[in-house]
């Protein structure tokens, strides 16, 4: 649409060039020669001006375009991805164009057409579905567009880079924390949507430490379980049963993010056991940091947004100048190949530290966490 918009302005700009050129010349051969040179003069200024327009328009429509897609904004930390590559791809001189799919992994690949036919150098994508957005990958290459998969790795296509944080590790440090407290009793595992790689992920962290203690019956892991969309109310729904069937007393929740922990201790409170049951989660959303303080939530697995949207803000426009990133990479099998990654490190957040990782780093303020506990 941009790029159409430009190339009408031109023609237009053009056309009333040629107007008062046509204009000027049929007028010039009736004038004296003094006035003659006038008119070739303001001929002249009025092509030099003409060809200043014509090459700032096309400087313009050249100037660096970059898609980024999110898949939902119901996680609260998608807004916070979308802000801080957004502002950091704007200081590099680049602009972006954002598309919400509400998760539709349909409407996201419609969304990404749009996208290239509009001229976009480079799609960021956080994709609905990890596989049907192979399309998009593979439409992208196929135009020459880099194409980078951010947070979750979409499978069997071509794809320039992979950022995200490591989610085996975030699965392992839940499962850590609760052994710590509770090196046996009865557990709940809760993971995300089953089509997202991460949500396996997650559930293999888990069992690398869980497995010791499960073969040797210290732990019971009575109910297991991956919630569709990672939907918080579906979470609510699922502990809800499972409290009213499960007839021995549950220690721990290993819950995969910080919106499905919502939902569980939700049923938890209903039960009077909020605060009595030990509940995991991820992101370090607004909500789980108060229930974290309050007592009902006891750890979230922080991933700093701001050094992933940053990251990922530099490394695309780099990949579309056509640098290599400099920065530490490996590389994650995608089913088609190797993709070059870049793999960040979560870190566990209690009430005891909080205040070092979450409210220094400015993520959330300690206003924003307290102010609504204390009233």
């Amino acid at each position: 649409m941009k790029k159409f918009f430009l190339s009408e302005r031109i023609l237009h700009l053009f056309y009333i060039f040629l107007l008062n050129l046509c204009i000027l010349l049929k007028i010039e051969i009736f004038l004296s020669k003094n006035t003659q040179g006038m008119i070739k003069y303001l001929l002249n200024i009025i092509g030099s001006t003409w060809l200043i327009v014509m090459f700032s328009a096309c400087s313009h429509s050249e100037q660096m375009l970059i898609g980024f897609m999110v898949p939902n904004y119901q996680e609260a930390r998608y807004a916070i991805d979308r802000d801080n590559f957004v502002k950091r791809a704007r200081e590099l001189g680049a602009e972006v164009v954002v598309a919400n799919a509400d998760n539709d992994d349909n409407k996201q690949i419609t969304q990404a057409r749009e996208m290239m036919n509009n001229g976009v150098k480079a799609i960021v994508i956080i994709a609905v579905n990890q596989t049907t957005a192979a399309v998009i990958a593979r439409e992208a290459a196929s135009k020459n567009i880099k194409v980078i998969a951010y947070e979750r790795l979409i499978q069997n296509c071509p794809l320039d880079l992979f950022i995200s944080f490591d989610h085996f590790l975030a699965g392992k440090q839940m499962a850590e924390f609760a052994v710590s407290h509770h090196p046996s009793g009865n557990y709940v595992i809760i993971s995300g949507d089953k089509t997202d790689k991460n949500a396996e992920l997650i559930m293999q962290g888990y069992e690398s430490v869980l497995n010791s203690y499960t073969s040797s019956s210290k732990i019971k892991v009575v109910f297991r379980t991956y919630i569709e969309e990672w939907l918080p109310d579906e979470a609510y729904i699922t502990m809800r049963k499972v409290l009213n069937y499960c007839t021995d007393p549950i220690d721990v929740v290993l819950c995969a993010n910080d919106g499905m922990a919502g939902g569980v201790i939700r049923a938890l409170k209903e039960k009077g056991l909020d605060g009595k049951v030990v509940v995991t989660g991820m992101d370090a959303e607004l909500p789980a940091c108060r229930r974290i303080i309050e007592g009902t939530q006891q750890i979230t697995v922080y991933k700093p947004m701001t050094i992933q949207g940053k990251t990922a803000a530099e490394l695309t426009i780099k990949l579309i100048k056509g640098e290599k990133p400099d920065e530490n990479i490996t590389t994650v099998n995608n089913g088609r190949g190797d993709v070059p990654t870049i793999m960040l490190k979560p870190t566990v957040v209690d009430v005891q530290n909080i205040k070092q990782t979450i409210i220094a780093d400015g993520f959330h303020t300690e206003k924003e966490i307290y102010t609504a506990i204390t009233q």
